[in-house]
């Protein structure tokens, strides 16, 4: 069993049936703010692409269709079995991958990575082999989050409703603290993107920030509640979080409108390869 990602310190696998319905809603609460940034490093006709840590694809969908047949979109992943279709494309390869062990001998014009560097403890040595893997004039768009607000900010400003429950996020975001850090996981790391990318050498860098809300019983709160699904036992074990209330934070985000929580702020960075 292949381990594809980490939500709030978690180990996640694709081989989960409703893996794929977890990853759906984290497009939908992601993708608009990546097609953007996308955009503005300049997506094109002809560019060749990577993909790395694809999900369930749509953003190497996006890709495929704005680099046209002229381009090439590479798209990496340890478990490739939710990109249904990718590999139908004719201007798309689907490569299993490890970009933590594994060569990247192609050079790319575009390189995009998505909740990823996060999650790896070589975090700065993966992002070392990208920026190696870069043409010179060359664009790299990094997205983390940045979970500092969760974690620092009081309870009473965690933007819970009901406000009966805010203390339940306050001890979740304890114990993805101490999960974290067993780990080797920084879900902070977002914050300290454009500085790593300078020092990577890039230069033009640039960053935005950006959080969508998600409501109790809809399609955005998919990846929350399922995400505790999977992972909650996890969490539970930390001792920081009782499984009573684990469950009633799924409960009022899973079954009622009235839920309502900022989103984790996603950092976008971006930078080019001097030529």
């Amino acid at each position: 069993m292949h381990v594809t990602e980490s939500t709030y310190g978690m180990a996640l696998s694709n081989a989960w049936s409703d893996e794929e319905r977890r990853l759906v809603s984290a497009e939908e609460l992601f993708d608009p703010t990546t097609f953007r940034h996308l955009g503005t490093v300049g997506i094109s006709a002809g560019r060749a692409c990577l993909e790395v840590g694809a999900g369930a694809g749509s953003v190497a969908r996006f890709l495929a269709d704005k680099v046209g047949p002229t381009g090439s979109v590479l798209v990496t992943d340890v478990d490739t079995r939710l990109l249904h279709g990718l590999e139908n494309l004719p201007n798309v390869e689907v490569r299993v991958h490890d970009i933590c062990t594994d060569p990247l001998p192609e050079q790319f014009d575009i390189i995009h990575a998505r909740l990823l560097l996060q999650h790896l403890p070589d975090r700065l040595a993966v992002l070392k082999k990208l920026v190696d893997a870069l043409r010179p004039d060359g664009w790299m768009l990094i997205e983390d989050t940045d979970l500092s607000p969760g974690r620092h900010l009081p309870a009473a400003r965690q933007f819970v409703v009901p406000k009966r429950l805010r203390s339940n996020y306050r001890r979740l975001m304890h114990a993805v603290d101490i999960l974290s850090e067993s780990t080797g996981q920084d879900p902070e790391f977002g914050r300290e993107l454009p500085a790593h990318l300078v020092e990577a050498g890039l230069v033009d860098v640039d960053a935005e920030v950006s959080s969508r809300l998600i409501t109790g019983g809809s399609s955005r709160s998919w990846f929350f509640t399922l995400s505790l699904h999977e992972g909650g036992a996890a969490l539970v074990a930390t001792g920081a979080l009782a499984q009573r209330e684990l469950d009633e934070l799924i409960d009022a985000f899973e079954t009622s409108t009235s839920g309502l929580v900022m989103n984790v702020p996603m950092v976008s960075a971006w930078g080019r390869r001097q030529a």
